[in-house]
């Protein structure tokens, strides 16, 4: 059967989850810190890790990523006396089985135990070819969990709806599940909603009969039926005028359609994966996205994480991408300096991969005379931040001026604030900055911080810093 390691410092709970596990033919190995679970988990097969939140040597949380990068990726169900909404929404994305609060029952920790277990030997039984993703680099956890859910998706016809900011790679996404499908023989089709022209996307979706409207003097093929038995890719699904998603929802159900000013419908069938950079579940609400489209979209939904907060990819992919431009234009491949990676790092990209990698085009452009990818070859705008980031850093860190007058309402050099305090301050702080970089734009300052929508609003909430617009 399967490996169970359970990661709890209460005796009575690793005691009673071990008889649960050993009634249902597997074997517990336990661990009482966090420690020590790791390193069971580096050093054994392990199908599954029940792990606690509240240890003595740190917060169980910030261990799920380094267990799922552990040799067998187990599968993480947390288990927790001091469950909260943030909690779970953070355990989730950092790839978490489930998330189950204590007292733990027989019932409770079974079920997922089982579902847990029988994915896991399902997997192994199974002969799965190799998933191959060319360009798409990263080796963040949520990155890794992302691409996982593509190769386990791109197996069957599933509808996959592809969230993230603007260039976070949702399109090298959608091609790797499409080239890793049946279907990857067939036509791979790109629709982008945005640039749709309004007076004739039934037209250009569906196709036309000759005559049906001024100037139709053949008839015309829809870009759905070029999709037939391919994968049709919906880019910003968002931006579908509300008056042809129930058309479009109607092909998706009956896969047929009708080609405007035609009489009878000609079979189509595709594999649809979309992308959006929108709030869907928000357009619902403000009644300009049709819930039920939504519902058909998300069969598999994949949110690609943001470039910022993932230093050792932005320098992967901007090594990559040097590498790439240097190759496209035939000049020698160039390193990337301690001055020119520190200004990367420096830099939010709230434009992501793609902004990265456009940057990287220009920087090689410019740097055909020198042996290595200098600061001067940046844009200025990205100059501009490193440098400002460093004379931040450097007044942080500077000790007062023996010119400058001391304060009178400083406290004593022994009274330190309360953790609790200097955290806060600092979180302030650098929302206020967050906010006033990006003019208090939600959409940025989500793809800069990293922060879920709901944690964000918290935030602000929290410390009464007023955001513009959503």
């Amino acid at each position: 059967m399967g490996n169970v390691l359970i990661i709890d410092d209460d005796q009575t709970i690793r005691d009673a989850l071990a008889r649960v596990v050993d009634r249902l033919g597997h074997t517990p190995t336990l661990a009482s810190t966090l420690a020590e679970g790791l390193r069971r988990a580096d050093q054994d097969e392990v199908d599954v890790v029940f792990l606690d939140v509240r240890m003595p040597d740190g917060n169980g949380l910030d261990a799920i990523a380094d267990i799922r990068r552990s040799p067998s990726k187990p599968e993480v169900i947390v288990i927790t006396g001091w469950g909260d909404p943030d909690g779970a929404e953070r355990a989730m994305r950092q790839g978490a089985w489930e998330y189950i609060e204590k007292p733990p029952t027989v019932k409770t920790m079974t079920a997922p135990l089982v579902s847990a277990m029988e994915h896991r030997l399902r997997g192994r039984a199974s002969a799965r070819t190799v998933f191959r993703f060319p360009g798409i680099l990263g080796g963040n956890p949520a990155r890794t969990a992302c691409l996982e859910q593509a190769a386990r998706a791109a197996g069957s016809d599933v509808n996959v709806l592809l969230t993230g900011a603007t260039g976070s790679g949702k399109e090298l996404f959608a091609r790797a599940i499409h080239d890793n499908s049946p279907r990857r023989d067939a036509a791979f089709v790109v629709v982008d909603c945005a640039a749709l022209p309004a007076s004739i996307v039934e037209s250009v979706l569906f196709g036309s009969e000759k005559g049906v409207y001024t100037g139709a003097d053949r008839r015309r093929e829809g870009v759905l039926l070029r999709a037939h038995g391919g994968t049709l890719f919906l880019d910003e699904v968002g931006e579908m005028p509300l008056s042809v998603q129930k058309a479009f929802l109607r092909v998706l159900q009956e896969r047929r359609l009708r080609p405007v000013g035609g009489l009878e419908e000609v079979p189509c069938r595709f594999r649809l994966v979309a992308a959006t950079n929108q709030d869907l579940e928000d357009m619902v609400r403000q009644g300009l996205f049709r819930e039920d489209l939504l519902f058909r979209l998300q069969g598999v939904g994949i949110e690609l994480p943001p470039l910022a907060g993932h230093p050792g990819d932005i320098l992967e992919l901007a090594a990559h991408f040097a590498a790439e431009a240097a190759k496209r234009q035939e000049l020698p491949s160039k390193p990337l300096s301690d001055d020119f990676s520190r200004a990367l790092l420096a830099y939010p990209w709230p434009g992501n991969i793609r902004e990265l990698k456009n940057t990287m085009e220009g920087c090689l452009a410019l740097a055909q005379a020198d042996d290595a990818l200098l600061p001067i070859h940046l844009p200025l705008h990205i100059r501009v931040m490193a440098a400002r980031n460093r004379v931040v850093g450097r007044a942080a860190d500077a000790p007062p001026s023996p010119t400058e007058p001391i304060p009178t309402d400083l406290p004593a050099a022994t009274a330190l604030p309360t953790f609790r305090d200097y955290r806060d301050g600092r979180e302030a702080r650098y929302l206020r900055e967050l906010a006033a970089r990006h003019g208090g734009d939600i959409g940025r300052m989500l793809d800069v911080s990293g922060l879920s929508r709901s944690r964000l609003y918290a935030l602000l909430k929290k410390y009464g810093i007023p955001a513009a617009r959503a």
